[in-house]
């Protein structure tokens, strides 16, 4: 008795598709799989894009998940450490708003976030921002900093990109004890 196809990543059983020729076969992935697969090359490649731009940039989804980031991106704005890609844009940049219970973009202050306002326009429209006025606010320790910069962001297909410019940090004084 034949073996049935399966998967090669997940193991599920594969099922014949139509090829775009118009032909039934059999593929070594699922449909799944082949779509993640080809969101993980697509994040490959634009993250050696983003690595071409002076400035820090990430690419996001409709969510606002974070599917690609350049090197500059998590040293200046996200300190050393590599962060995984499918973040919520604020969780990737540490916004103290989505260390809430809520979460990033369901705050009463997400509605006014300017990254998150500019690159939804972006999506809707296709149209591109430049030197849109930003800021996050987060934790550096146990002292309260504010990121203040400019964003630009661009459609890329079903993504945007978003550049941040002019970064700077403004320090809370340390509190005394």
């Amino acid at each position: 008795m034949p073996s049935k196809p399966l998967c090669s990543r997940c193991r599920k059983e594969l099922k014949p598709r139509i090829s775009l020729s118009g032909q039934s076969r059999v593929y070594d992935v699922c449909p799944d799989c082949e779509a993640e697969l080809t969101r993980q090359l697509k994040g490959t490649v634009l993250e050696k894009f983003l690595d071409t731009l002076g400035s820090p940039a990430l690419v996001v989804n409709e969510d606002m998940r974070v599917i690609a980031y350049n090197q500059s991106c998590f040293q200046q704005l996200c300190g050393m450490d590599p962060k995984p890609k499918g973040l919520l844009a604020g969780e990737f940049l540490d916004c103290h708003n989505a260390a809430s219970s809520k979460r990033c973009g369901a705050t009463p202050n997400c509605l006014d976030c300017a990254i998150r306002l500019t690159a939804i326009n972006t999506f809707q429209t296709g149209t591109p921002q430049q030197y849109v006025p930003a800021f996050l606010t987060g934790k550096d320790n146990d002292r309260k900093v504010e990121r203040k910069f400019l964003i630009s962001t661009d459609k890329i297909e079903n993504m945007v990109q978003i550049k941040v410019e002019g970064l700077y940090n403004v320090l809370e004084p340390p509190s005394e004890t």
